[in-house]
């Protein structure tokens, strides 16, 4: 009977670099009036595009009911 081999990481390596936290960086302090004009064009980005797709939506559906009441 094989025995399945063990796989073992080794953490220190430069593979896994990335996931080691360096203490000497400096913190990055996001400034809330930016952050705020970027959500409030994603939020009108996404009400334009709900809007829409419910327009659509809507056309399609009185398009069937008329087609639908004319047979």
């Amino acid at each position: 009977m094989r025995v399945k081999e063990q796989v073992i990481f080794d953490t220190k390596s430069e593979q896994f670099k990335y996931l080691h936290r360096e203490e000497d960086k400096i913190r990055r302090i996001v400034d809330i009036d930016v952050l705020n004009k970027r959500l409030n064009h994603v939020k009108k980005l996404n009400l334009y595009s709900n809007a829409r797709t419910i327009f659509f939506l809507l056309l399609a559906v009185l398009i069937f009911i008329l087609i639908s009441w004319k047979f």
